[in-house]
């Protein structure tokens, strides 16, 4: 960013833009009313007003339902401002033909007129009347106004409003047959609570709730559908009695419960399969008969995730459960159980579960030819090869190995920078808990796994350096639901070797001796944990969480070893394995997500990062490739990859063009906030805010104003802004966002906030706008 132009920039540049947007909203929404036929008029939306001679308990909660109810919506606005689709329809005017530009833009872009003649006031208002009943207002009055100007009309919807219905009393099936007995058995457990307001939708999870109790119980073919709830409101203090039937045409079958006769599973189960006992093997393992006419499982790995057991009282969580574990070995393509009638046993029926696999592919593999175009101008080919083995030992032991190479070289560099990288790695796998200590968890619909993992990685920055890597695992994954994963690797190992140093990067280590204790030769070994909540995957809610936090050591349980060793030998205690030194560490970083959908075309997307590392014992820093930076297609989008900071650290006028020196810290803070909305059926555009920095947690003189201090680190935080375009083409989401800078920390203080600069001075737009493009969502 050049700084050097800022006395002659007007400081009302900005509002200036703003104001020109403004008014070019004004006149393309004026615009849009022309086009309209004689006693058109454009619907503009609809609101809601709640009235009450009575403080109501929930108004806030009410309005907001009556508000998801109103229909239709208006013509899309563009950022809220103005109806970008509307105007396009109206601009292309007449189409000739139902193909070409003018028709894709009318017609698949554009949006044609929301028109008040589109619009039943009265059926929108039976709506609403309806949903205030479902919320316990039995006798609610709704009314509607309509309000025109300039051809643009706006309805608004007014409630008025009694207090509301409240349960007096709750009343459950008298004991008796076996289905009543367990019913009652249920009450206390209720979500009907004596002086609650009434509402339909929790009645019906109350339904769902005995439902759910009952498939547990046994009742397999019991349904809510045979449950009514009768509601007598007769009584005139606004309170209702609630009484829970068993409707009188519930069978027999829903009345009874069922206990497991056989279970018979089928490990080779194809749609073709005629299911013919001819030519089979016929096992029993635990009371389960394992069918097969091939030999491609061990029956017992297979069994072993099977929770229905015969002789047992048929269970819904251990069908589920069953469901889930054998999904979750990953080698089946279809996993289904169907259950049929075996006859009734005095008062309980019998069923047999016949469990259906299918098997996957066993081997896999796919080869890809990548192109990358990275956020600091770097660009290249790549390739990245996979094999999969799914069945390696017919435990169900997965075997993957990926081989990857790329070349990339700097776009628009007056200097030769490129770099290649290489890469083959191997994981193993297995769908159960490999340990000498018997380690056992709590048994669930997840199958846990054991995980090993070797891998070698080189790269070589051809004016500078290359570095290899070499790395081995060993750990456990598990989940305790759909929401909460875990990942511990008891031992990771990971040496990192320099290989070749230019005389040019020599120059550079020798000047900042921070870099030179990064780029050593080093162990890094000791456990690692994950734990990832993702509340997204499980919810259909508004709103929706994601957290991952990890916490990385090494060398503090291996240092205690080797001083154990060293008294044994008698031997000097050196920080040193092989003769090579092991990094001392440890890191803690934090990631939480929010998200919050706005309506059926916009959602807002919210990000807060926290991590840090502390170098311990004989290390002086963190290691190269576990040190923070900032900047980047996935992080502070105003700035490159990697030339953010530490604080408010100015790169020498030497390294600044350099972008193969990285900028990394041992402490990063991060905020994101980005609004989504749909433009298109696959098009989604977005605006968004970022806001971060990284800092050093030890003063260094080579890189002043780069530590972290409480006071101070806020005058160091980047601001950034942008607004970007997605492609969701349903596999893949590709991704555009343009930003720029609002505050800049490496600016001397009290200049370091440059939004009066937007498009101030000529050459602005190439010292500022960044263009990222990338795969995925950045958060």
């Amino acid at each position: 960013m050049s700084t050097k132009s800022r006395a002659n920039i007007p400081t009302h540049n900005l509002f200036r833009l703003l104001l020109t947007v403004l008014t070019v909203a004004l006149l393309a929404s004026c615009n849009n009313t022309k086009h309209l036929g004689r006693g058109q008029l454009l619907y503009k939306g609809a609101g809601v007003s709640i009235k009450s001679d009575t403080n109501l308990p929930n108004k806030k909660t009410i309005k907001h339902e009556l508000e998801d109810a109103l229909y239709p919506e208006p013509n899309n606005e563009f950022l809220g401002i103005f109806p970008l689709r509307l105007w396009v329809y109206n601009q292309v005017g007449e189409v000739d033909n139902n193909k070409g530009l003018k028709h894709w833009l009318k017609y698949e872009f554009g949006e044609e007129p929301v028109l008040m003649n589109d619009i039943d006031p009265q059926a929108v208002e039976r709506l609403l009347k309806n949903r205030l009943i479902n919320n316990g207002y039995f006798r609610p009055s709704v009314d509607y106004t309509i309000k025109t100007h300039k051809k643009q009309s706006r309805i608004t919807y007014t409630a008025t409003l009694d207090r509301p219905y409240r349960i007096n009393s709750l009343h459950y099936p008298d004991s008796g047959a076996i289905l009543q007995h367990e019913i009652q058995k249920l009450r206390e457990n209720t979500l009907l609570d004596s002086a609650s307001i009434y509402n339909l939708e929790t009645l019906k999870k109350e339904r769902q709730r005995i439902d759910k109790a009952l498939l547990e119980k046994g009742f397999y073919y019991f349904a809510p559908d045979y449950l009514i709830f009768k509601v007598d409101s007769s009584a005139m203090n606004n309170t209702v009695d609630l009484f829970l039937k068993i409707k009188k045409k519930t069978p027999r079958e829903a009345r009874s419960k069922y206990k497991i006769k056989r279970v018979l599973l089928y490990p080779n189960f194809s749609l073709e399969d005629t299911l013919s006992t001819s030519c089979v093997d016929t096992l029993s393992i635990n009371g389960i008969e394992y069918i097969t006419r091939k030999n491609s499982f061990i029956p017992e790995t297979v069994v072993r995730q099977v929770s229905l057991r015969p002789g047992e009282m048929y269970n819904r969580l251990e069908h589920e459960e069953t469901l889930g574990r054998l999904m979750g070995m990953g080698i089946f393509k279809f996993v289904n159980i169907r259950f049929r009638k075996a006859g009734f046993e005095a008062d309980t029926g019998l069923l047999n579960a016949h469990v259906y696999l299918t098997p996957q592919t066993r081997q896999s593999f796919r080869a890809e030819l990548k192109g990358s175009a990275k956020s600091n101008n770097f660009a290249g080919p790549g390739m990245e090869l996979n094999y999969t083995h799914r069945n390696l030992f017919k435990g169900a032991e997965k075997l993957s190995l990926n081989l990857h190479g790329s070349w990339e070289t700097q776009i628009s560099s007056g200097e030769d920078l490129s770099q290649w990288e290489y890469g083959i790695d191997a994981r193993l796998d297995y769908p159960r808990l490999e340990s000498p200590f018997g380690i056992k968890l709590r048994r669930s619909r997840f199958v846990p796994k054991t995980n090993i993992g070797l891998g070698f990685e080189a790269e070589n920055r051809i004016k500078y350096f290359s570095t290899y890597s070499f790395f081995a695992s060993f750990g456990y994954s598990w989940k305790e639901n759909r929401a909460n994963k875990h990942q511990l690797d008891l031992v990771s190992v990971d040496y990192f070797n320099v290989g070749r140093k230019t005389d040019a990067f020599n120059n550079i280590l020798r000047d900042n001796p921070f870099l030179q204790n990064t780029f050593s030769n080093q162990f890094l070994i000791g456990p690692d944990y994950t734990f990832t909540y993702n509340e997204g995957s499980v919810s259909t809610k508004k709103t929706s969480i994601y957290f991952q936090g990890r916490s990385d050591f090494s060398g503090l349980i291996l240092e205690q070893m080797l001083k154990g060793v060293n008294a044994i030998d008698n031997a000097v205690p050196t920080n040193e394995l092989f003769d090579i030194s092991y990094a001392q560490y440890a890191r803690f970083d934090g990631d939480f997500r929010f998200y919050h959908r706005l309506d059926r075309k916009s959602r807002m997307a919210y990000r807060f990062f926290a991590g840090s590392g502390f170098p311990i014992g004989n290390s002086k820093s963190l290691p190269y490739i576990k040190q923070y930076y900032a900047g980047g297609t996935n992080d502070i989008r105003a700035f490159r990859a990697r030339t953010l900071g530490p604080g408010g650290y100015i790169q020498p006028d030497s390294l600044q063009n350099n972008l193969f020196i990285d900028q990394t810290g041992d402490i990063k803070l991060e905020a994101n906030a980005e609004y989504r909305f749909k433009i298109l059926n696959i098009l989604e555009g977005a605006v968004f805010v970022d806001a971060g920095n990284i800092w050093l947690k030890n003063k260094d003189d080579e890189r002043p104003q780069g530590q972290f201090k409480v006071g101070n680190f806020h005058r160091q935080i980047a601001v950034g802004t942008g607004l970007g375009l997605r492609l969701d083409i349903s596999f893949l989401v590709l991704r555009t966002d343009l930003a720029f800078p609002l505050r800049n920390p490496s600016l001397p203080r009290g200049d370091r906030w440059v939004h009066d600069e937007i498009f101030g001075y000529k050459g602005w737009a190439g010292d500022n706008l960044v263009l990222n493009i990338a795969i995925g969502y950045p958060f």
